[in-house]
C-alpha cells in the first residue's frame, strides 16, 4: 500500500513539473519568424548595410507592417534594415530575392520567404520602403 502511494506521488510530481515546463516554454516563445536566405553576390540594403555572399538567417518580427529585418550568421546579428510587408495571394514556394545590379553589388528590393504569404520590400537609400 505504501509503495502505491509513493508511486502515485512521484507520478503527480513528474506530471506537474512537465506542465510547468510547457507553460514556461510558451511564455518565452519568440515573436519572430525566420528563414534562411542565400546571396550569391554582395547584397546591399536601403540603409547602406552590405552583406558578403553567403547564407544568412533572416528574422522578422511578427505583427508589424514595417518590421526590422535582422540577418544573422552563426547566431550573431550582422545587419538590420527596415522593410514593408506586402501580403501575397498565396504562399511562396521557395525563397526569392529581387535585386537591382549596381556595379559588383546587388541592391535588394524585395524578398519572398519560402512558406510565407508575404513579400518584404526594401526601399531606396533614403530609408523609405518601396511601394
Amino acid at each position: 500500500m505504501q509503495l502505491r502511494r509513493s508511486f502515485a506521488g512521484l507520478a503527480v510530481a513528474v506530471l506537474a513539473t512537465t506542465c510547468v515546463g510547457f507553460a514556461a516554454g510558451d511564455h518565452h516563445k519568440s515573436k519572430e519568424r525566420g528563414v534562411d536566405v542565400t546571396f550569391s553576390t554582395t547584397a546591399k540594403f536601403n540603409n547602406g548595410n552590405t552583406l558578403p555572399p553567403g547564407t544568412y538567417r533572416m528574422e522578422v518580427a511578427d505583427n508589424s507592417q514595417t518590421p526590422a529585418v535582422t540577418f544573422l550568421q552563426q547566431g550573431k546579428v550582422v545587419a538590420t534594415t527596415q522593410a514593408k510587408v506586402v501580403t501575397e495571394q498565396k504562399k511562396n514556394d521557395g525563397t526569392e530575392v529581387d535585386s537591382v545590379t549596381q556595379g559588383d553589388t546587388e541592391v535588394v528590393t524585395s524578398i519572398r520567404p519560402a512558406g510565407w504569404d508575404e513579400e518584404l520590400t526594401f526601399g531606396s537609400a533614403d530609408g523609405e520602403a518601396s511601394r
